[in-house]
C-alpha cells in the first residue's frame, strides 16, 4: 500500500512531518509536474512558479495557516516553499491552459458519488490521472493542536498537496471532480479548498466557507457528513452553482452539469465524461449501499478503456492519457473508509481507514 503519515501539532509541525517522512515522494511529484507542464502546457518551471505566486496573497487572506504548513512540508522535504506552493497549484496551472497554448488538453477522469441510506451517509470515488503520479501518493493522518479546535482528518493526497480527499473526525468528507477550463483567476487554489472542507464540523458549513473563500479555478467539490448532509458544489472564479440529493444521491464525472451557473462559466469536457455520468446514474438503483456494492459500481468497465474503472488507452495522445490510481469507499456515519490503489476491477488490496 502507500505510504502513512501520522503527524500531530501546530500547522508548521503538521507540515514538517509531510515533508520529512514524504521528501523521496515529494520529489517526484515535482519532477512529474515539471515534465507535465512542459509537455501538456508549454511553460517552463520557472514560469510555474510565477504562475503560483500570484496565490499567495489570496491564501494568506483566509488561511495563512496553510501557507505556514506548506513552509513546513519545504523545510522537512529540503525544497523551496515557492515548488512546494506550485503542487497545490497544480490544478490551476495544469487544467487551465489549453485554449491559451493550444496544445492537447490534459487528460481529465475522475467518477464520484454521495448516497443516503437510512441514517447512513456513504460517499465514493474513483480517482483517474497520470499514471505515473501513483508512486507520489501518501495517506496522510492529521491531528491539529487542540487549541486551533480543528477536527483530526486523513486523506489520500499527492506527496506534497496538503488537501484532497478524505474524511475527519467530524464526519465531513470530500470528494473531487476535475474540470477542465481557460478560467483562472488569483483566489484560493481548489487543492487548499479541499483541506478547508476537511477543517470543518459538519457539510453546511464547508459549503459556507467554500463560497466565502473562492476558488481559483473551476471545480467540483463533492461533499458530504455524517448526518446525512450532502451537497455537490460545481465552483470557480466567476462564482459557483450546489446541488442537493434527489433520491438521497449525488453523481458527478468531469463536466458541469448544474443549469444555474454564472454567466461566461464554460468547461471543455471529454465525451467520456458524459458517459460515464450517465452509467454512474444507473448503477446500485434499488440496491442497499455497502462497501461492496459501493465498490463494485466503481468496478464498472462499461465503455473501457475510457470506463469508470479506467485504463490508459495507448491510442490516446500521451496528454490524454490517465487511470484509475486509486479508490476510496467512505462510511461518513462510522468515519470509516475502505481504499485500494489501482483500478478497482483488479481486485487490489483493500485497506481500511479510520480516524477518531
Amino acid at each position: 500500500m502507500i505510504k502513512h503519515i501520522e503527524a500531530s501539532g501546530s500547522h508548521y509541525q503538521l507540515g514538517l512531518a509531510h515533508g520529512r517522512e514524504a521528501a523521496q515522494e515529494i520529489r517526484l511529484s515535482l519532477s512529474n509536474y515539471a515534465q507535465l507542464f512542459d509537455q501538456v502546457d508549454g511553460i517552463t518551471w520557472s514560469e510555474a512558479r510565477t504562475i503560483a505566486e500570484g496565490f499567495k496573497a489570496p491564501i494568506e487572506a483566509c488561511c495563512p495557516e496553510l501557507l505556514e504548513e506548506m513552509a513546513g512540508i519545504a523545510l522537512g522535504a529540503k525544497v523551496d516553499p515557492l515548488d512546494v506552493l506550485v503542487l497545490n497549484a497544480r490544478s490551476e496551472i495544469a487544467l487551465t491552459r489549453a485554449e491559451i497554448t493550444g496544445r492537447p488538453a490534459q487528460s481529465d477522469g475522475c467518477s464520484a458519488f454521495s448516497e443516503r441510506h437510512g441514517q447512513t451517509q456513504w460517499l465514493a470515488q474513483n480517482w483517474d490521472w497520470k499514471p505515473e503520479q501513483q508512486a507520489a501518493l501518501i495517506r496522510l493522518t492529521l491531528r491539529p493542536a487542540p487549541s486551533l479546535g480543528k477536527p483530526a482528518l486523513t486523506l489520500i493526497t499527492e506527496a506534497g498537496i496538503i488537501g484532497k480527499i478524505g474524511f475527519n473526525a467530524a464526519g465531513v468528507g470530500v470528494c473531487l471532480n476535475a474540470l477542465r477550463s481557460a478560467l483562472c483567476r488569483p483566489k484560493v487554489p481548489i487543492h487548499v479548498l479541499l483541506r478547508r472542507v476537511l477543517e470543518c464540523g459538519d457539510a453546511p458549513s464547508a459549503q459556507a466557507r467554500i463560497e466565502s473563500d473562492g476558488a481559483a479555478s473551476p471545480a467540483h467539490l463533492l461533499i458530504a457528513d455524517g448526518d446525512c448532509h450532502a451537497v455537490a458544489m460545481e465552483v470557480s472564479p466567476l462564482g459557483g452553482a450546489s446541488m442537493l440529493p434527489r433520491g438521497g444521491r449525488l453523481c458527478h464525472t468531469n463536466h458541469l452539469i448544474s443549469r444555474f451557473l454564472p454567466p461566461g462559466l464554460e468547461d471543455a469536457p471529454s465525451p467520456d465524461s458524459f458517459a460515464r455520468l450517465a452509467r454512474l446514474e444507473q448503477l446500485g438503483l434499488g440496491e442497499a449501499p455497502s462497501f461492496a456494492s459501493l465498490r463494485a459500481r466503481l468496478c464498472d468497465r462499461d465503455g473501457a478503456p475510457n470506463a469508470i474503472s479506467r485504463e490508459v488507452d495507448p491510442a490516446a495522445e500521451p496528454a490524454r492519457r490517465s487511470a484509475t490510481l486509486f479508490t476510496i469507499v467512505m462510511n461518513l456515519t462510522e468515519r470509516r473508509a475502505e481504499f485500494s490503489l489501482g483500478r478497482p476491477d483488479l481486485d487490489p488490496p483493500i485497506e481500511t481507514l479510520t480516524i477518531d
